[in-house]
């Protein structure tokens, strides 16, 4: 396939929100690469996108007119309206991350999420034990 882009884009497995119709319709997408001046998007295949379309992405504080240039199955691509100089990015995004940092810091934030979920697990435990404990 043919690379038409005028900056790399960076993987990336973010939550994104597709909206349209003024508003009245959003669609949960995952944003699986970005750059400057595009996306590539992971929306189930059957749903019906409007052309253009506003894609927001409140982790990186990104809200862009979009354009689709292509589909394939679940992926869609698209190009922002309005291209953002990469230097005015987010540091993160200004240079990809290499494989190996990209999956450590993964790492690091699931295993937080893990050790926070046990916590709440635990707590609910003790609070199941605590009225089994009261009804018995």
């Amino acid at each position: 396939m043919q690379q038409n882009r005028h900056h790399p884009r960076i993987r990336s497995f973010l939550k994104g929100e597709i909206i349209h119709s003024a508003g009245a319709i959003r669609i949960e997408c995952t944003v699986r690469d970005l750059s400057p001046d595009g996306a590539r998007l992971q929306v189930p295949r059957s749903v019906p996108l409007p052309d253009p379309l506003d894609l927001n992405v409140l982790q990186r504080n990104i809200h862009e007119r979009c354009t689709i240039t292509w589909r394939h199955g679940d992926e869609v691509g698209v190009n922002f309206h309005t291209a953002k100089r990469p230097d005015s990015w987010p540091e993160q995004l200004q240079q990809p991350m290499t494989n190996d940092r990209a999956l450590q810091v993964r790492m690091e934030r699931l295993e937080a999420e893990i050790a926070h979920l046990k916590q709440q697990l635990a707590a609910m435990r003790s609070i199941l034990e605590r009225l089994n404990f009261e009804r018995g």
